[in-house]
């Protein structure tokens, strides 16, 4: 007879068994919501309009790897004339060729811009007004996201380049939009812009940290939009602005070390491809009927609604004000001149926002 037959199991082993089904389960949630927020993350809305914009000139920033280059492939498969603005010159010649020569379109060039420099950024518009008699889009995508730095000028980086260099460029290729109207202008922003905080006391950012500067400069690109639409759509020039999602670029390339490595190939599996993150902009670019979405917020081809503050009509009047003067336009662009405009403009002088100060504060 089996002395054995019948027992319970012993106490350990109950307990291990309760710890295994525990451990599996724990794992299998994990793994399920892993799964499902790649699923969220990755999902995506493809361009719902067919339109072809043959003869029309596209400008794109950032335009030789990531959503610029995917950008680019789109409106040139379309027929448009594409200019690469970028700063490798190399690799942008090599990108424009694989361009043209995927969708049989040799109207693709691609051009030097450094948007933390605004001589390099007046160079780059002289060279356009010489060589393009229209521009029809802009697309404002290039960014940065990295350790505290300076532009050329002196001004903090992030917001120099993601944001101030991108509305110095606009502005000075706005008689060249309204040449060309009905023009788009297609600011690239995110949803983390929620995250941003815009203080004109502390625009150096002393305190730096890399995710506060980058949802700044996406927060600014939001007022940017819906400023160029109040200044310019009486013009027909059409803003908007995109959140493209979370895209897998090579924006985390100045992320040294293990985090670095392990945040580049988190978000290769995590996140879209370029390809699938450009559809609401080349949907901004192409689609009909938007002229009365103008200003507004766009994501996966279709608007979607803002917290309040970013149209604040006194914060954007006052950021753009601000840009004006950080670029040295001030003194030669009549609406400064405003009584109301000047107050602003000698409230932030007040508050030391003179260019040696912003200069003293973004140094490393």
């Amino acid at each position: 007879m089996n002395s054995g037959a019948g027992k319970s199991p012993s106490p350990k082993g109950a307990i291990n068994f309760s710890l295994a089904i525990l451990s599996t389960t724990l794992l299998s949630t994990v793994l399920l919501g892993l799964f499902l927020w790649r699923m969220y993350l990755r999902w995506t809305v493809q361009c719902k309009s067919e339109n072809r914009i043959d003869g029309k000139t596209v400008i794109i920033t950032g335009g030789s790897s990531g959503i610029g280059k995917a950008t680019g492939y789109e409106l040139a498969s379309r027929g448009a004339r594409v200019i690469l603005a970028c700063r490798n010159q190399k690799l942008g010649d090599a990108v424009a060729r694989k361009i043209a020569k995927k969708t049989g379109n040799y109207d693709v060039v691609a051009m030097y811009l450094d948007l933390s420099s605004l001589q390099c950024i007046r160079d780059f518009v002289k060279k356009v007004k010489e060589n393009e008699n229209k521009l029809n889009i802009l697309i404002n995508n290039a960014a940065y996201l990295g350790p505290k730095a300076a532009t050329v000028d002196g001004y903090e980086k992030t917001f120099g380049v993601n944001y101030l260099g991108h509305f110095y460029l606009t502005y000075l290729l706005h008689d060249l939009l309204m040449k060309s109207a009905p023009s788009r202008i297609i600011n690239i922003s995110s949803n983390y812009y929620v995250k941003g905080k815009l203080d004109f006391d502390d625009l150096p950012l002393v305190n730096y940290d890399m995710f506060d500067a980058y949802t700044r400069s996406k927060l600014a690109m939001m007022h940017f939009t819906v400023e160029a639409h109040r200044m310019w759509s009486p013009e027909a020039i059409m803003s908007f602005v995109v959140h493209p999602g979370c895209v897998a670029t090579d924006i985390m390339r100045r992320k040294t070390g293990l985090m670095g490595k392990f945040l580049r190939k988190f978000s290769e599996f995590m996140f879209k491809s370029p390809e699938d993150g450009c559809q609401t902009i080349v949907y901004c670019a192409v689609a009909d009927g938007l002229r009365e979405e103008s200003g507004k917020f766009f994501e996966n081809c279709k608007v979607v609604p803002t917290k309040n503050y970013v149209r604040d009509k006194s914060v954007c009047k006052k950021l753009w004000l601000l840009s004006l003067h950080l670029c040295g336009l001030d003194e030669t662009h009549p609406e400064v001149k405003a009584e109301a405009n000047e107050k602003i403009l000698a409230d932030l002088e007040a508050a030391s926002f003179k260019r040696k100060h912003f200069e003293a504060n973004t140094a490393d």
